[in-house]
């Protein structure tokens, strides 16, 4: 028996699940991934009622975080947790299937337990199966469709590659990369077993009718359009036409399709030269270039969020299976300890409380004393962290609700505007409370009128009281008395 025969029972699927969520659960991120952690928060606190559409681009995810949330948050967890969770239980389960992958992808005579090992520790990989993020739990209908795929490669039939067609639609209803997905599949059935242009044309036909009727299907049962998906994210990439910028390309693309994968995205090189190893080079590249066109046109501005990776996460399975044909055994194991360098070194910085407690204590006391309150806080702050994960139940709005009427103000004078909003914010709700870290932002917008909107409005216009209440520090925004 050699040692990929050994390795390819249950029970080292198992033991993969196993170690790789003991590992990530260990090594959690207590931070949130930017904006879309604080939404999600909101989102999932809303209640499984009124949030079903609210991220039409990834459909099935808030549905899906609902149900696991059920399980555990009757034990206390709050959703952060349940997040953080979720992208461990699934990054695992998806590790798990592609250990199954690997025992018809692998080379002869290589361990099935080499691709889930080298994926665990691809740095994006490792990073997004310890935050509280999507694109965690994405791994998991990945890894089922790697799996499929693999059971196509040993028997390509037409059910086979519907299977493979509705493992990734499914994928794509979680998170709208599932639909680059589908090519890369393809293109490694083809690699894998060449075949006629009728069995080319037949199999690539079911995948996609496979692909298709999960989307819709899964749509349809949450009572969505089928459609709502590509209108949503069609509105979502017109939206970030606006500030494109051309020059911002080559760090965009080194930053989230190479850099994030090294050092598997550089060994490609070396794979291209192989004959053995080539195939997967291919495929490799050809995902790269089916994922790129997303991150590079949302992500080319300047000031732009470091996604690590996230757009392009499916290109690491043929990177790391043309690796493993590449490479002599030392050689991998020293590629592998390199991955494990990097990935350790982009999650890190994490792994450590990101706020500090007394902010919530602070404001549980001011709430306690004087009622409801609605927040004000800093955009990309520690106190938005607090409240994400300290204090979810908190009504706030980060300080670019404000920045906003610079592009969508429409011609109202700046003090009026803010006055409109701030009623519609606390209406029901208790006073506005700026924090601290939202005026000190304020201050450095560059803006004029957004920079003189305090000294020269809200001290005149509001009764303001500073407060200080342990490590809550801000001003509550009250009517004055006529």
């Amino acid at each position: 028996m050699n040692e990929r025969t050994a390795a390819s029972g249950w029970s080292a699927t198992a033991a993969v699940a196993l170690g790789a969520g003991a590992s990530f659960a260990l090594l959690h991120q207590r931070a949130m991934h930017g904006e879309d952690t604080r939404l999600f928060v909101l989102w999932l606190a809303a209640g499984p009622d009124g949030d079903v559409g609210a991220l039409p681009r990834h459909f099935l995810f808030l549905p899906l975080l609902h149900a696991f949330g059920s399980l555990l948050r009757p034990l206390g967890a709050s959703w952060f947790t349940v997040l953080w969770l979720a992208a461990v239980l699934g990054s695992a389960l998806g590790l798990g299937a592609c250990h199954r992958a690997a025992r018809t992808l692998v080379p002869a005579g290589a361990s099935a337990l080499w691709l889930p090992l080298a994926l665990a520790l691809v740095p994006t990989w490792f990073f997004f199966a310890t935050a509280a993020e999507i694109h965690g739990v994405f791994v998991l209908p990945m890894g089922v469709a790697w799996w499929a795929l693999a059971h196509f490669v040993q028997r390509p039939h037409v059910a086979a590659a519907l299977l493979v067609g509705l493992c990734s639609g499914t994928a794509a209803a979680l998170h709208f990369t599932g639909h680059f997905l589908l090519p890369t599949l393809w293109l490694a059935a083809l690699a894998q077993a060449p075949r006629t242009w009728r069995a080319l044309l037949g199999h690539g036909t079911a995948m996609a009718c496979g692909h298709a009727a999960a989307v819709a299907g899964i749509a349809l049962a949450l009572g969505l359009s089928p459609i709502v998906q590509f209108t949503a994210a069609t509105s979502f990439a017109g939206s970030w036409t606006k500030v494109f910028a051309l020059s911002e390309v080559p760090a965009v693309a080194w930053e989230e399709l190479l850099a994030p994968y090294v050092p598997w995205s550089l060994l490609l090189v070396l794979a291209l030269r192989k004959p053995e190893a080539r195939p997967w080079a291919l495929v490799a590249l050809g995902a790269l270039l089916l994922h790129a066109p997303l991150p590079v046109s949302i992500l080319s501005h300047e000031g732009h969020l470091h996604e690590h990776g996230a757009y392009a996460m499916a290109f690491a399975v043929p990177a790391v299976l043309a690796a493993l044909h590449a490479l002599p055994r030392r050689a991998f194991v020293a590629a592998l300890v390199v991955s494990t360098a990097l990935a350790l070194w982009l999650q890190s910085p994490r792994l450590v409380r990101a706020y500090d407690p007394e902010f919530v204590v602070g404001l549980q006391e001011l709430r306690a004393q004087r009622g409801p309150v609605t927040l004000l806080v800093g955009s990309f702050s520690s106190d938005m962290e607090a409240l994400t994960i300290g204090a979810e139940d908190q009504l706030y709005v980060d300080s670019d609700k404000i920045k906003a009427w610079v592009d969508y103000g429409g011609g109202v004078p700046l003090p009026q505007w803010f006055d409109a909003m701030v009623g519609a914010l606390t209406a029901g709700s208790g006073p506005l409370f700026v924090c601290a870290s939202a005026r000190e932002r304020l201050q450095r917008y560059p803006n004029a009128d957004i920079q003189a909107l305090w000294a020269g409005h809200v001290e005149r216009a509001y009764a303001v009281e500073e407060v200080r209440q342990r490590g809550l520090h801000g001003w509550l925004l009250l009517p004055r008395a006529k």
